[in-house]
This record gives structure tokens, sequence and C-alpha cells, in this order.
């Protein structure tokens, strides 16, 4: 009898996989993960905003800081050129009146305008700044590039003295007018008015229109007013 080695083999099926399953507190995890990055994205945005906010704003401030800064350095410039031109109409004033001239005052070529009837009006007028004219007085700049000053000046101040009408009205009252008349005299020469205007230092030289800071300041000196 023929002996068989009989093998017996048995086959058996590996048990399926059982589903793993996520805890809630894995689900809040990566939930909580997902709303830390949005938030930190809203928070960089924020703050690259408000950099640039704080940027644009030093930038306007150093403008406005540097408009300022030359406005004043315009006023002080027709400063000068006012009080320059004051002082010349009241020491051409005195020279006429007196022969005296030892206290003459400086004045850079400041001349009164001749007697006229007509009401100053010529400084309203850019045409006759911008332009050589005899009736409009540039001063050394000298006078304004001081010594110690910071930022010097191109083009200097200037100052244009007018003569103005002064209408004085007198009232009579006579028992021939019925109404009282109203009687208008003029006097053409005892009254100045004093116009000047001054350039920041960003102004160039020249005569013509100016392109920077520009300020101009007016008064009017009264001759032997009561």
């Amino acid at each position: 009898m023929d002996k068989h080695l009989a093998m017996k083999i048995s086959i058996q099926s590996a048990p399926s996989p059982t589903p793993r399953k996520i805890s809630p507190h894995s689900r809040l995890a990566q939930s909580q993960r997902g709303v830390a990055l949005f938030i930190a994205l809203i928070v960089l945005i924020v703050i690259s905003l408000l950099a640039a906010t704080s940027i644009r704003n030093a930038s306007t401030t150093v403008s406005v800081s540097g408009n300022v800064r030359t406005t004043e350095l315009a006023t002080q410039a027709a400063e000068i050129a006012l009080q320059h031109c004051e002082l010349s109409v009241l020491s051409l004033v005195r020279e006429a009146s007196d022969s005296d001239t030892s206290d003459s005052y400086d004045r850079e070529g400041v001349e009164l305008p001749p007697p006229t009837s007509v009401t100053a009006s010529r400084w309203q007028d850019t045409d006759n700044w911008d332009v050589s004219s005899s009736t409009v007085f540039p001063l050394p700049l000298a006078m304004v590039n001081q010594a110690g000053i910071g930022t010097p000046y191109n083009r200097p101040p200037e100052c244009m003295v007018e003569r103005m009408t002064v209408t004085t009205v007198e009232l009579v009252t006579t028992p021939e007018t019925d109404p009282p008349t109203y009687i208008a005299v003029r006097d053409v020469d005892s009254m100045f008015l004093i116009s000047a205007r001054g350039f920041g230092p960003e102004v160039g030289s020249g005569t013509d229109r100016p392109v920077g800071s520009e300020v101009w300041l007016q008064s009017h000196i009264e001759i032997g007013a009561p």
C-alpha cells in the first residue's frame, strides 16, 4: 500500500480591518488649527495695512512740515521788504520837509511815486511784478541772506510804493443850503500804500512768475494825520 503524504492546506481568510474611529477631540483640534491660521492671516493683513498707513502719514507730515517752513521763510522775507519800503517812505518824506539828511535811511533805490489822483491799484496786476518795472523795488539778497541762515534765498523780496487818493468829506451847514451840502476834498499826498511780497528758498532767481512759496503783505502810511 502506497503511502501518500497528505498535506492538508487550510486557507483561512484574513479578517477585514476595522475602520478607525476619529474621536471628537481630534476633530476639534483640527478645527482649532484651521481657525488659528485664518486669524493669523487676518492679523498679518491688519498689521501690514497699519504699517503702510503709518508710512504714508509720516511722508505727509514731512511734506506738510516742509511747506509750513517755506511759507514761514517767505513771510519773513515779505516782512523785511515791507519794513524796508516803510522806512524808505518816511525817510523820503522827512528829507522833503527838512534839509537835514544826516539820519537818512539807506533806501536801496526806493523812490516816491509822483503825485497822482488815481487810486492805488498797480499792485493788483501781477504783470507789474513779474517783469522788470521801475515801480517794483527788489531788495538786495544780503538783506535776507544774513549770517547764520540755514537755507539761503534765491530770489529777493520786493516792494512797491503807491500814493493813495484820500477823500475827506466836510459838511457845510449854512442857512442858504437846504439840505446841507457835502463838499468832497481830495488830498493825494497824505497817504501811501506799501505792498510787498516774499519768496521761499525754493523759488528760483529771476523776474518770471515765481513757482513756490509766495507771501504778500500790505500796510499804509498816513503823513500828517491828525
